[in-house]
């Protein structure tokens, strides 16, 4: 599985959105509480990054929920851990817009990019909810899901509704049957304003629930 470090557009996006000038109301955040880091984390190392800038890197792949009322941009860092304990290491905080009541899968990278062979276990916390004036302009619709000899194969549509053409961040999520966090694949996807692309992915062989969602964009 590849993970791709990419800037926290999204989230930068809402920021600056929250304090273009001085009039502006500040930023609102939910109570961290209603954050629920749910199921077990699976550690990895495998190869992060694309081309010139890929590494072997050990990464956590964990799900966290948003309970409360409203979505908001959900920012989740913490450090890898040894059996004792000991901090072997930190994870890069990554942020995801989550809505009411659903769940999203984070890909936390090691900070320094390096494999942590002796990390059994991850801390993670939660680090902040940002409530934006107003929720992302790219979404998914008419998610589909089906086996495929073992497989779990989603199916559903990007939605643009920006009024702009975008470079969109789509990302799946497959989880075996107790609910653990196998793979988490994604495209970029080039599309132009007031636009629908269908997008497909094909999970692990034993993955048995699959969901896509959006994550960075750029505008």
């Amino acid at each position: 599985m590849r993970v791709r470090a990419l800037a926290l557009l999204s989230l930068a996006g809402a920021l600056l959105g929250a304090s273009a000038c001085g009039k502006s109301k500040p930023a609102r955040q939910l109570d961290l509480d209603t954050i629920r880091v749910t199921g077990d984390a699976r550690l990895r190392t495998d190869t992060v990054g694309d081309g010139q800038f890929a590494s072997t890197a050990t990464f956590v792949l964990i799900d966290a929920a948003n309970t409360a009322p409203e979505g908001a941009y959900v920012t989740l860092g913490g450090d890898l851990t040894a059996a004792g304990g000991d901090i072997l290491g930190h994870l890069k905080p990554q942020s995801l817009w989550i809505p009411a009541g659903e769940r999203r899968t984070f890909a936390l990278v090691d900070t320094e990019r390096l494999p942590r062979p002796a990390s059994t276990s991850a801390r993670i916390v939660v680090r902040g909810a940002l409530v934006p004036d107003e929720p992302p302009r790219a979404r998914i619709s008419d998610l589909h899901t089906f086996d495929d000899y073992g497989k779990t194969v989603v199916q559903a549509n990007l939605v643009n509704e920006a009024d702009r053409l975008g470079q969109i961040m789509v990302i799946a999520a497959f989880h075996d049957a107790d609910g653990r966090p196998m793979t988490r694949p994604f495209q970029m996807i080039e599309i132009d304003r007031k636009a629908t692309r269908a997008v497909q992915f094909v999970g692990p062989a034993g993955s048995k629930t699959g969901t896509i969602f959006v994550g960075d964009v750029i505008y």
